[in-house]
């Protein structure tokens, strides 16, 4: 199951980075994007229907890559014992810090600086 799940873990991410390389080459309706920065080459590589062929690639690669990523996410809940939701993963944690009482240390009392008699005359200066 391990093993399955390693396999399936790089296959996502090549889908992903393939997905995200086709998404970019395509050509966007307005004419800009990154496919108008290779001044037309991928029409002339790909053809005239290098439009058509780059939607179709870019609508399977994408069920692709929700088809494996949803049976990711059940294989690791079945392998966890649990729903694989993330609400019922974080209703124990939550419920443990509910019920936890946080102490802080109490600062320490200040301390009074020591004391210096105030004269009401400052002390006369010294004469030359």
């Amino acid at each position: 199951m391990e093993f399955l799940s390693n396999l399936l873990t790089v296959i996502v991410v090549i889908t992903a980075f393939l997905l995200i390389g086709i998404v970019l080459i395509q050509p966007s309706k307005s004419g800009g994007g990154l496919g108008a920065m290779s001044g037309g080459a991928t029409e002339s590589v790909l053809g005239a229907a290098a439009g058509t062929v780059l939607t179709r690639a870019t609508v399977i690669l994408a069920a692709i890559f929700m088809g494996l990523t949803l049976i990711l996410v059940v294989i690791n809940a079945h392998r966890r014992g649990g729903s694989g939701s993330v609400v019922e993963e974080l209703k124990p944690a939550a419920a443990s810090r509910s019920q936890e009482t946080i102490t802080l240390p109490l600062p320490e009392p200040v301390k009074p600086a020591a004391e210096t008699p105030v004269t009401a005359d400052p002390p006369a200066p010294a004469a030359p």
